[in-house]
């Protein structure tokens, strides 16, 4: 499966235009209950970017609390085994909580602690999200709510003990296919609910300004992996290879490349099938 991007797209930095569009994609579509939450929420984002105060405290903590920069290992029996081609692992396994997912919890609930909020509501699936919100909302003392598929609760039992550990309340959602989908509907009607927490969406999905919070947050994979595979190799990669599920570690991965002509970005999804996203057709 190709996804082509328009070839009158020349600087992805032009997106989201001011409506939070991507071309045709993006946008708000939310009940008016949270249209006035989420024009805070992106009020807030864009005064605490323009903030190097605000910078400075995130990269501390990611730095100190999470354990960046991760390595770029060189995985020498694997690109001996392959036949030559050098393959390198950003390691996001090594940060703190034990996926990239930690980066976006600890931004947002940044964005959280400088709007004074208390409360934390999050949704997951494979649990680690929830776990990385639960995290972050501890380090801060914040009050933490996930939301989870009641699948996902069964299979994932470890991480749902992991949350509790870290003081959240962990909700299941028993409907629709009681998986991810449902819990962000679930997390989204709770937020409906009580518009003093905040929501820490954890994919890059959802309202404007979501999309765009996630991407700067998790940008800091591709900015790491740039600087240590030109140190490695002298050259940028020929391929940037992610997986894809909620897209928060492929936007993350893939961020710092999007301008290169000679990198190809490749995205697989969960049950194997590439994604090519093939973006200077």
């Amino acid at each position: 499966m190709n996804i082509q991007n328009p070839t009158e797209v020349k600087d992805f930095n032009q997106y989201p235009d001011a409506s939070g569009h991507f071309g045709i994609h993006g946008g708000r579509f939310v009940s008016e209950t949270l249209m006035a939450a989420l024009e805070q929420l992106e009020h807030i984002y864009n005064t605490a970017k323009a903030d190097p105060e605000f910078w400075k405290a995130f990269q501390d903590d990611l730095v100190n609390y999470v354990g960046r920069p991760t390595p770029l290992y060189h995985a020498k029996r694997l690109s001996d085994d392959i036949g030559g081609a050098q393959i390198y692992l950003k390691r996001e396994d090594l940060n703190h909580t034990g996926a990239h997912k930690i980066n976006n919890a600890l931004g947002q609930v940044l964005l959280a602690k400088r709007m004074g909020k208390k409360k934390i509501i999050a949704e997951t699936g494979a649990g680690q999200h929830g776990v990385a919100t639960a995290t972050a909302a501890a380090l801060f003392n914040m009050e933490c709510t996930i939301y989870m598929g009641e699948e996902d609760v069964k299979r994932q039992a470890l991480n749902v003990f992991r949350m509790e550990m870290m003081g959240a309340t962990v909700h299941a959602v028993e409907t629709g296919t009681k998986t991810l989908k449902d819990a962000v509907d679930a997390a989204f009607g709770a937020w409906m609910s009580d518009l003093e927490a905040f929501y820490v969406l954890g994919s890059a999905v959802g309202p404007h300004p979501y999309p765009t919070i996630v991407h700067e947050f998790q940008k800091v994979i591709s900015e790491e992996s740039r600087r240590q595979i030109l140190e490695k190799e002298g050259r940028l990669p020929d391929y940037v290879i992610a997986c894809v599920g909620g897209g928060s570690n492929a936007i993350g991965a893939f961020s710092q490349y999007v301008a290169d002509e000679e990198v190809k970005l490749v995205g697989v999804e969960a049950a194997g099938h590439g994604l090519d996203t093939d973006k200077h057709a």
